[in-house]
């Protein structure tokens, strides 16, 4: 089968404005006026969204002027339904929080159809790394390197509680296989 699209229900744009109206670093996606698409995508087969060839839970695109033109909005959150339909509130936030904060207002400028120009903004981080590699090498693999690198850069921030972890978070963790 292939991934089926549909609008999502208006309980996620929602729960997004909330999100905008709660933290000051989206403010500038208020001031501006951004309007966003929100869509699930499902696959009964697999991966209904993947990036970079991994299964990804959401993605964020910047549409462009033709799609703006025919009425929709100025960037399109794409989210896996089945995860949706399976996570806690605060995980559909934190995902939510996470994909508006790759939208980015390009300051004061506006498109040949008046809606503020956007860009879409990186990760701090973007890793790929094997487990099996850094078992193998340890810290002279890019994969240990990196992580060292980002625990002196952000501390806890990538890894809260890491001492405290459940039987249960550990499992997941060893079953997390997504990005997003």
């Amino acid at each position: 089968m292939s991934t089926i699209y549909e609008e999502c229900p208006k309980g996620v744009a929602d729960m997004a404005a909330s999100i905008i109206s709660e933290f000051e670093s989206h403010q500038p996606l208020a001031d501006a006026g951004v309007k966003v698409d929100f869509i699930f995508a499902q696959n009964e087969d697999g991966d209904a969204i993947k990036w970079a060839g991994a299964k990804a839970l959401a993605l964020c695109r910047k549409l462009g002027l033709k799609d703006r033109a025919m009425g929709r909005g100025d960037a399109e959150i794409l989210i896996d339904m089945d995860w949706w339909i399976n996570a806690g509130m605060e995980e559909k936030r934190a995902l939510l929080d996470h994909e508006l904060h790759h939208i980015e207002v390009v300051a004061e400028k506006r498109d040949d159809l008046g809606r503020p120009v956007i860009k879409l903004r990186k990760h701090d981080v973007q890793v790929g790394w094997f487990r099996v590699i850094a078992e193998r090498h340890g810290q002279a693999s890019t994969e240990c390197q990196q992580a060292r690198l980002i625990y002196d850069a952000y501390g806890q921030a990538f890894w809260p509680n890491l001492t405290k972890a459940s039987a249960a978070s550990n499992s997941r963790i060893r079953n997390l296989e997504t990005v997003s």
